[in-house]
């Protein structure tokens, strides 16, 4: 049996998880590799690929204060407008990782943030390394 390209990319996911703190950003960005290799290899229907979008795994607990505030206002918002707005929902929501709250508000700009700032610290290491 074969993975779907959403099975495949939560199957990597969980081997970045399990990778100790100093080596995650490696594993992030060789996951990526793989899967960008990968689907070079074997090519998906333009559908499929747009259908399905790539989230990695970042805790919302994880991310700079200033990001952390703005998604706290985002949720709070969102909560209110479909009436579920209580202290243990906004507590839960902030607890999560950025992509359970994918159907509650739009995170491609927090990925995207912390997918740059990961890419900077690899990038300090491997100048700091030689």
């Amino acid at each position: 049996m074969g993975f779907t390209r959403r099975e495949l990319i939560e199957f990597m996911d969980g081997l970045v998880e399990l990778a100790s703190e100093e080596n995650k950003a490696t594993a992030v960005l060789v996951k990526e590799r793989f899967i960008s290799d990968f689907e070079k290899s074997y090519e998906y229907e333009k559908e499929v690929r747009e259908e399905v979008s790539y989230l990695p795994p970042y805790y919302i607990a994880a991310m700079p204060d200033d990001v952390q505030e703005e998604i706290r206002k985002k949720v709070i918002e969102a909560l209110t407008e479909v009436g579920e707005c209580t202290p243990e929902n906004i507590d839960s929501a902030m607890c999560s990782k950025i992509y359970d709250l994918e159907d509650l508000i739009d995170i491609r700009e927090y990925v995207r943030r912390m997918e740059e700032e990961q890419r900077k610290q690899v990038e300090q290491k491997r100048r700091g390394g030689r």
